[in-house]
């Protein structure tokens, strides 16, 4: 009896434990589920001179932070990163990592990384709905990521949806990739790369294109007749390309992203994409968007900065940097043509920049640079004082104005609206007078007084005050020596002009010549 109650309770007991087990096998098998179905894998294949990107600690995690997890769907909320291992080399350049004359040619390393990457895909890391993939490629690892994107054409919508792609300081972006804009040169035998293989944007593929505005790889001008363009994009190789990862092991201390701290990048970034249909900075074409994130000095002055730091004189560089950016930056821009980043543009010869457009912001810049660097100097920022009268109503349009279709009459206006007066007869007149005031030997009295240009702002009144003490010493050194301006008296060094009234001085330089003293014709 004893026997037959132990069977029962060892059969009833592995009846439970089998339940329990089932349960838990159950819910094991639920979670594994729901984690597979949102797990997503980004294949890092690295720029030229970091073969392996696995061992340069923050390489990956960077690529995730900055440019994936803000732009692509499928990397939501998180994604793993896995290492595209190849050669990354390019021969002859002697940067370090790039092999130098001992390292590989461009064809060469970039096909060991299309067939790294192939492998990967086809094989460990195969985009399923239930394991999808982010590829994400930069610099030569872009033109890795763009060849094989090229080839998963042919993949079936569905498929497609598994996969996406982002690429960040891509020398093939069709609008401003270098390697687009020598597509003239073809395959060059000597350095076995070949130019001109645009990204494709007709693949049904989602992608991303990242670019720091000026990098020299990304974002090379279309018209290589403007030199300062030429010479701000190759500044823009030297100190731009090479910071879209940092901070990481590799990167220099203290270097940031475009100079802009992590979180500004990623937010930056974020809110691009968040709006690309209606903010300037971003594109569609196909199936591609793209980034364009403005850089905020520009490359082409940095060896001035870095001389200021370097010799502690940032009250000299740092004023004189910020006075001429904003009028380098326009005439740099029209070096380009950033209509359609997605249509492969091979470099042109001549510049459609609009003449009135250019002047127009050339001036407004001007202005610009001239308020920054008195801040720089003074702590304060400039203001104008408000117009004393309405702004006159614009001209009737001009064959020059009416010709480009664009907001030249308008930009014009505003400018003509944050002038100090607004012009009127009286104004046009007095501006005429003393444009006509020119030293002559004979001419009749002036019917009226002309009144010279007052300055105004902040250093109008110290600049007027010098004036005066300068004429004052010049008059009275020349009368010492014997010799007396138009309109002084003889032996005092002095005259009407010694009060420092700007229209005493015009008045008395008319009647010295028509009065031909000694001293007036003596000077």
């Amino acid at each position: 009896m004893r026997a037959q109650l132990q069977s029962t309770a060892r059969s009833v007991l592995i009846a439970v434990l089998a339940v329990m087990a089932t349960v838990v096998l159950g819910i094991a098998t639920t979670i594994g589920a729901a984690i597979t179905l949102t797990a997503t894998t980004a294949l890092i294949v690295p720029g030229t001179g970091t073969p392996n990107p696995g061992s340069v600690g923050g390489y990956e995690a960077n690529a995730r932070d900055y440019y994936i997890e803000t732009t692509t769907a499928l990397c939501q909320p998180s994604c793993a990163t896995e290492p595209v291992p190849y050669i990354a080399q390019f021969w002859p350049f002697p940067f370090p990592g790039w092999g130098g004359l001992s390292g590989a040619k461009w064809n060469v390393s970039v096909a060991s990384g299309v067939a790294q990457l192939t492998s990967d895909l086809i094989g460990a890391y195969n985009p399923t709905p239930d394991s999808q993939v982010v590829v994400f490629g930069y610099s030569q690892g872009a033109t890795v990521a763009s060849l094989v994107k090229r080839n998963l054409g042919q993949l079936s919508d569905a498929q497609k949806a598994d996969i996406a792609f982002v690429l960040i300081g891509n020398p093939n972006r069709p609008n401003g990739g270098l390697f687009e804009r020598l597509a003239l040169l073809g395959t060059v035998p000597i350095l076995d790369a070949t130019f001109g293989q645009p990204t494709p944007t007709d693949t049904g593929i989602q992608t991303t294109d990242i670019a720091f505005q000026y990098d020299g790889v990304a974002d090379f001008p279309t018209y290589p007749i403007n030199l300062l363009a030429d010479l701000n994009a190759l500044a823009g190789f030297a100190y731009i390309h090479g910071t879209y990862l940092a901070p990481n092991a590799k990167s220099d201390p203290g270097e940031l992203p475009n100079g802009l701290d992590p979180a500004t990048l990623e937010s930056t970034v974020s809110e691009i994409v968040a709006n690309c249909q209606t903010d300037p900075r971003c594109q569609q074409h196909g199936d591609t968007t793209y980034v364009t994130i403005p850089t905020p000095n520009l490359p082409l002055l940095q060896p001035v900065r870095d001389l200021g730091s370097a010799t502690h004189l940032q009250f000299i560089t740092t004023p004189l940097v910020d006075l001429v950016q904003p009028a380098l930056r326009v005439l740099i821009e029209t070096g380009y043509n950033r209509a359609d980043y997605g249509r492969p543009t091979p470099f042109r010869l001549i510049p459609t920049a609009n003449p009135i457009t250019v002047t127009v912001d050339l001036v407004k810049a001007v202005g610009d640079g001239v308020d920054a660097a008195v801040h720089d100097i003074t702590g304060k920022t400039p203001t104008a004082p408000a117009p004393s009268a309405p702004a006159p109503i614009a001209p009737a349009p001009t064959l020059m104005s009416v010709a480009p279709q664009n907001d030249s009459a308008a930009r014009l206006a505003s400018v003509d609206t944050d002038s100090e007066e607004a012009p009127s007869a009286d104004a046009d007149q007095q501006t005429l007078a003393t444009v006509t005031h020119l030293p002559t030997a004979r001419r009749a009295p002036a019917a009226t007084k002309p009144t010279r240009p007052v300055l105004r702002g902040p250093i109008g009144p110290q600049a007027q005050k010098l004036g005066t003490q300068l004429r004052k010493t010049i008059s009275g050194t020349l009368g010492q020596l014997g010799i007396h301006p138009r309109g002084t008296t003889k032996g005092t060094g002095t005259g009407p002009a010694s009060s420092g009234s700007p229209d005493a001085e015009s008045s008395t330089s008319g009647s010295g010549a028509d009065n031909n003293t000694g001293s007036g014709a003596a000077a």
